[in-house]
């Protein structure tokens, strides 16, 4: 029998509240440091994978450059989220160069591909991967708080990224326009030539799409415009949809590739331009540029504005040179430099100060026209004209072209023989131009005329919209049209 005292402590239920309280505060504890540490660790791993992101890409920029490639992705990461704050989160020994590997999609250490900016060159790396940590091993984890009533004291967050260095197939052989692309009746596209309007497609009846080909814009729900039918009036249309967001980021180098053609920088210069010779060797040096000063034919107005025609010798213009057209200077009325009837170019850059213009029926041949005038400022062009509108910003063509125009050797796109036009202006074509393998860059709106079946091979990008014309074929070239000059583009791949 117990005792009287015991057994009264043991019949008193005073102070069973504060147990039950210590119990409970216990169990809330858990609960609230549940919710609040695993938010601040989700939190984390949001921001660190934010900063692998941004670390693989500003890496990625750097390549094939390996070593400059890693250090630009441990900077960024480090301004990011800053050592003295977070700790090391991304070492050089975490950073890995290699090759992306579509078909699998895996990264593969070490992996070297065919360069894409230099195809015939050596193979080089293409992708960058990135691991970074917040852990203890690391001594940086993610410090809990509530939750070390239960013995936890942090959280260990590691992620990746992998950013790859591309050529989008759009651009292989494609039309992109930074607005939107415009698409006349009966027309067939095919041998998965793409084309792209980044604020949307218009599209008339009638156009067939081949299997493979891609007609894309980023929002297919808003941005794609059928005025006459549906997309049943087009067939292969369905199959050829999709929503992808794609600049035409050439139209921001025009200028530097034109400064750079005429410093002679060979990243930029077609295989076509001469090397320096003597009796005795050859070397890698570049033949200079040819400074062409114009000489005046005659003064007239051109819609309106007063313009003075001026010349050169065309006609005889030496195969694998840069030619640096000079207009004059300090005239009371725009100068023109004029490329008379008939003119046979081959193997030639011509970089004009000034407008340019092509007279009918010229024929042009691994040629390379651009102008480092802004614009003529004249109105709109007429049937042998090709002046474009010009968007808020870009004024009318600096370069054009009179009826029967053919540019480019037709030889089903075959190395050699294509045709290169860089212009910081809208452009129209005559609608009796062929095309034979040309590469098109506008920083305006490019119109399309073309002779019926007269475009075999094309890309254009175009800082405007891009209107095409009707009874022609695209992507009929089994290789794609020829680009002279092209620039990388990056995205993440995981």
């Amino acid at each position: 029998m117990l005792c009287a005292p015991m057994s009264r402590f043991l019949a008193d239920q005073r102070g069973g509240g504060t147990i039950m309280g210590l119990l409970w505060f216990m169990l809330l504890v858990g609960i609230t440091g549940m919710a609040v540490d695993t938010t601040n660790g989700f939190r984390n791993r949001t921001m660190l994978q934010a900063t692998a992101d941004a670390a693989a890409l500003a890496g990625v920029i750097d390549l094939p450059n390996a070593a400059a490639a890693a250090t630009s992705a441990v900077v960024n990461s480090d301004g990011n989220m800053p050592s003295a704050m977070y700790g090391e989160v991304l070492l050089p020994g975490d950073v890995e160069i290699g090759a992306w590997r579509l078909p699998v999609r895996s990264f593969e250490e070490g992996g070297l591909v065919e360069n894409v900016l230099d195809p015939d060159g050596p193979l080089v790396p293409d992708s960058i991967r990135v691991t970074l940590h917040q852990t203890a091993a690391n001594a940086n984890a993610v410090p809990v708080n509530f939750l070390r009533i239960i013995g936890l004291q942090t959280w260990d967050v590691n992620v990746e990224a992998v950013a790859q260095r591309f050529i989008p197939d759009c651009l292989n052989d494609g039309l992109i326009a930074a607005g939107v692309v415009d698409i006349s009746s009966n027309n067939g596209f095919v041998n998965e030539i793409c084309i792209h309007g980044q604020t949307g497609v218009m599209i008339q009846n009638h156009n067939y799409h081949e299997l493979g080909v891609i007609v894309s814009m980023p929002d297919m729900d808003t941005q794609l415009v059928l005025p006459s039918g549906t997309i049943g009036d087009n067939p292969g249309l369905q199959e050829a949809l999709r929503e992808q967001s794609l600049l035409p980021r050439m139209v921001n180098h025009v200028n530097d590739i034109m400064l750079d053609m005429l410093a002679l920088q060979s990243n930029v210069m077609p295989g076509y331009v001469g090397t320096v010779s003597t009796s005795t060797s050859t070397s890698d040096a570049l033949l200079p540029v040819v400074e062409a000063p114009l000489h005046y034919v005659s003064k007239g107005k051109y819609k309106g504005q007063e313009i003075g025609i001026w010349t050169y010798d065309f006609a005889n213009l030496e195969a694998g040179r840069v030619y640096h057209l000079k207009c004059p200077e300090g005239l009371p009325y725009k100068p023109q430099a004029n490329v008379p009837d008939g003119t046979v170019l081959n193997q030639v850059v011509i970089i004009s100060d000034c407008p340019i213009h092509f007279g009918s029926n010229v024929w042009l041949s691994d040629v390379v026209v651009a102008t480092l005038d802004g614009g003529n400022d004249g109105g709109g062009g007429d049937n042998n004209g090709n002046s474009g509108a010009g968007g808020p910003g870009v004024e009318k063509a600096n370069i054009s072209f009179a009826a029967g125009a053919t540019l480019g050797t037709a030889d089903n796109c075959a190395p050699g023989g294509g045709v290169q036009i860089f212009i910081n202006a809208s452009f129209k074509f005559a609608s009796t131009t062929t095309y034979n393998g040309v590469q098109i860059v506008a920083a305006g709106d490019v119109d399309l005329g073309a002779r019926d079946m007269g475009i075999n091979g094309i890309n254009i990008q175009a800082g405007g919209d891009i209107t095409l014309t009707s009874n022609n074929a695209f992507g009929i070239c089994s290789g794609g049209a020829p680009n002279l000059q092209t620039v990388a583009y990056y995205r993440l791949v995981r």
